[in-house]
């Protein structure tokens, strides 16, 4: 089962056991319709904008940041999620809590240049599992 939602995220469910298997982000907004043809996610968003994502349930990018439990479709999705929903570009400091990292970015200026990168090259190295 497929599922949209107003926090601009897109759920795939396992009926049998009601398991969350992976989200799909990316959305400029809102989720307000969807439709699915072909493996392929269709979804609209509340400011008019219109999102085609290939479905692929062989590829997991788990968010290992700390009490997280979401897992991506897509390793850019994945990013984002971190940049938008564990960082904050207006604080002061982040200390990176991805696994065991102990990465501290003290300046709001490697806040908003560093982290992101350094946010990409855990995706990369280590967030894929097997499905």
């Amino acid at each position: 089962m497929v599922t949209a939602c107003l926090d601009k995220l897109v759920r795939v469910y396992e009926l049998q056991s009601h398991d969350r298997m992976q989200v799909y982000g990316g959305h400029s907004d809102m989720v307000m319709c969807m439709a699915i043809h072909k493996s392929v996610i269709y979804t609209g968003c509340y400011d008019g904008s219109v999102q085609a994502t290939k479905l692929n349930l062989m590829k997991n990018y788990r968010c290992w940041w700390h009490s997280c439990t979401l897992i991506f479709g897509l390793a850019e999705h994945l990013v984002q999620h971190l940049v938008k929903d564990h960082t904050n570009p207006n604080l002061q400091t982040v200390k990176c809590r991805w696994r065991s990292c102990s990465s501290f970015f003290a300046t709001q200026h490697l806040i908003r240049q560093e982290l992101p990168e350094h946010m990409r090259k855990h995706v990369e190295i280590d967030s894929e599992v097997q499905p």
